[in-house]
């Protein structure tokens, strides 16, 4: 049994990986065996212990170094991606398997810190968007192997430049992973524009291929993926029902194994391209990697 402590209660996040853990019977019947949430820190109180009596957390820590010697993993699910870095390195630093909800960090810096000593406690560290491990992305994502050599496509998701949560990293992220996963990380430059809170982010690929990531600020919510190859196309609408099950599977079995998921380019990429994307448009010209 795998006991993980959770640190961050403002995000809903707290919510669905505590009860697919926690719950006889969680939400849509979801589970996830071998593994219980046991302890919880949250910076408000009262929040805090709403997210422990809706997922059962036994344990409410004043300070999060609390679960050090408690826990056997941690997972970092605050909203704001600035607030990671500062409370996943004791853990880190303690040698425990930790996973960084999305995005890993808002600033470049911070996620090369956070690698960079991951890397010399030789601590496992992963961070990710649940979406690009939901089941049907996954096989959309091999799909797109019948139609390669991939040479377009696009991402497209919601997000705010203007979130308190940090920005275009807070929602931007799930487009941005996605985007990646599908075509991969040999990007090339960016250039973005906006209009009406609506970004869209022209990524060109070292291979030659020509993507584009639509971040919604004015537009309905929707998720969506399309890949265009020189035989064929296909385009996926992202189902989020199964991601927390699928992305919780993906963090125990890199405790298990010991493998991680995502290299260390590939965790840091995505916070690279966001920075990238902010500069793109600040400054009206296209950004080269």
């Amino acid at each position: 049994m795998i006991k993980i402590g959770i640190v961050g209660s403002d995000n809903t996040h707290a919510e669905r990986f505590s009860e697919i853990t926690n719950l006889e019977n969680p939400p849509k019947g979801l589970h996830v065996d071998g593994t219980r949430v046991v302890a919880i820190y949250g910076e408000e109180e009262q929040r805090t212990k709403e997210v422990a009596e809706k997922g059962k957390i036994p344990r409410i820590v004043a300070d999060p170094e609390e679960m050090i010697g408690l826990v056997d993993a941690v997972m970092m699910v605050f909203r704001h991606g600035d607030k990671h870095y500062p409370y996943a390195r004791p853990f880190i630093e303690a040698g425990i398997p930790t996973f960084v909800d999305k995005p890993l960090a808002i600033k470049v810096a911070d996620a090369e810190a956070m690698i960079e000593l991951a890397d010399k406690k030789g601590t496992l560290l992963t961070s990710f968007s649940t979406l690009r491990y939901a089941q049907k992305t996954v096989k959309f994502i091999e799909e797109t192997k019948k139609i390669a050599p991939l040479t377009a496509g696009l991402s497209t998701g919601p997000a705010d430049r203007e979130s308190e949560y940090g920005g275009l990293p807070f929602y931007g992220i799930h487009a941005v992973e996605l985007l990646l996963a599908t075509f991969g990380y040999a990007v090339e430059s960016v250039l973005a524009v906006e209009r009406q809170k609506n970004i869209l982010a022209s990524v060109k690929y070292k291979t030659g291929a020509l993507t584009a990531i639509c971040f919604l600020g004015n537009a309905s919510y929707v998720f969506h993926l399309v890949a265009y190859g020189k035989e064929g196309y296909l385009d996926h609408f992202v189902d989020a029902s199964t991601c927390y099950v699928d992305g919780l599977k993906v963090f125990l079995d890199m405790i298990n194994t010991g493998k991680k998921p995502l290299s260390n380019e590939q965790l840091i990429l995505p916070v690279r391209l966001l920075e990238a994307i902010e500069q793109s448009l600040l400054k009206g010209e296209e950004i080269t990697f």
